[in-house]
């Protein structure tokens, strides 16, 4: 079950066969979620030591808000987000 107030909320809920050959629909997963592209208000040019939540808790004092962060970027994987030496756009925290 999904709190309410979650940022998946919305995301659709799929049936997935288990790769272990079990009977297709047996497990419930999460499609992948779609966001708007946020505005970004500020770029930033991390170094190697920045992380996505290390910047959410710079930029928004919470550093549970990376995800935040995550979608204002175009990676797939939160790994991939921050590259050190290449801008990265900051959303505003709404």
């Amino acid at each position: 079950m999904i709190d309410r107030r979650s940022r998946y909320a919305t995301t659709p809920v799929l049936a997935a066969g288990d790769t272990a050959g079990g009977a297709p629909g047996d497990q419930a997963v999460l499609d992948l979620r779609v966001a708007d592209p946020p505005s970004s208000v500020l770029q930033v040019v991390p170094d190697a030591s920045d992380r996505a939540d290390t910047l959410a808790w710079r930029y928004y004092r919470d550093a549970a808000r990376y995800w935040r962060i995550c979608d204002a970027s175009a990676e797939l994987d939160p790994y991939d987000v921050v590259s050190p030496g290449y801008p990265l756009p900051i959303p505003p925290d709404k």
